[in-house]
């Protein structure tokens, strides 16, 4: 059987498992959706509330703990999570067809532009530019749109280590890691790659995906598929360390955003890994 049957079988059973509705119960997509819409709505309703405008350079990311507003923070070069309301954003429209909502995708999607225009920070262009402008030209075909994704497909290519095999994730933390780092978040980085290489960006572009995706299945992964967060590549030999960098337990086999290292007591980073590796592979 191909690997990517035996991949679109896995998700099956996992999301299978996960949202299988109780005995009986109907599941109605479009009622969810109409739920959703009716959030985003209201989200953008509380966004204008305090000064009668939007800051559209302010993402909303997520609601603190015992509160019932939108925290946001400003899109910024070290904000990872500015794509993803765009994105939202551009599911909502593709779903509702309301052209209020395509301007206001618009406008939240236009404050991301500079990180194509600058050297790549670090390895989260992937998913801050394919989930606000890759889906708003999928969606509206505008060709500045594809320009910013080809621009920030060649930014990123620049963290690429032809020696070491792999796309270097926070280069900002190369001494405190002591090298090379690849983390597995990483891997939904490359969809973004595949994609610019097909439609006239450089054909380069999917050879580093491809060695990306080779060197993560090779090092990453521990016997029983779960994975580690972060992998140190040594520059001159580009072999995997024997240890993975924690910042809890030192340098041993670890996960940085867990408790542990081989324990399964490390739920939430196995199961982010897992999502992680299973959309970019």
């Amino acid at each position: 059987m191909k690997t990517k049957e035996l991949l679109f079988g896995a998700c099956l059973c996992m999301f299978t498992a996960c949202n299988m509705p109780e005995k009986g119960m109907d599941v109605d997509v479009y009622e969810a959706l109409d739920y959703c819409d009716a959030q985003v709505q209201r989200t953008l309703t509380e966004l204008k509330a305090a000064e009668g405008t939007i800051d559209y350079s302010m993402m909303p990311r997520n609601i603190m703990d015992s509160l019932n507003t939108w925290h946001c923070r400003k899109a910024t070069k070290d904000e990872w999570c500015s794509g993803f309301w765009p994105g939202v954003l551009w599911y909502d429209y593709e779903y509702t067809g309301k052209a209020t909502i395509k301007e206001e995708a618009e406008k939240f999607t236009e404050p991301l532009k500079f990180l194509s225009q600058i050297p790549a920070y670090d390895h989260d262009l992937g998913f801050l530019i394919f989930c606000s402008y890759g889906n708003g030209y999928r969606l509206t075909h505008n060709p500045e749109y594809k320009q910013v994704i080809l621009d920030t497909a060649d930014s990123l290519a620049t963290l690429f280590r032809p020696r070491v095999g792999t796309i270097l994730s926070w280069p900002r933390n190369i001494e405190m890691f002591g090298g090379h780092n690849t983390i597995m978040d990483n891997m939904i980085n490359l969809e973004m790659l595949f994609w610019a290489a097909k439609n006239g960006g450089n054909p380069y572009l999917a050879d580093i995906a491809v060695s990306h995706a080779d060197k993560t299945m090779k090092y990453q992964f521990r016997p029983d598929y779960t994975s580690y967060h972060v992998a140190v590549y040594g520059t001159r030999t580009g072999v995997g360390y024997l240890w993975i960098y924690s910042s809890l337990q030192g340098n041993i086999r670890s996960t940085i955003s867990g408790f542990c290292t081989e324990s399964n007591r490390c739920i939430f980073r196995k199961i982010a890994g897992r999502l992680c590796a299973l959309l970019g592979f």
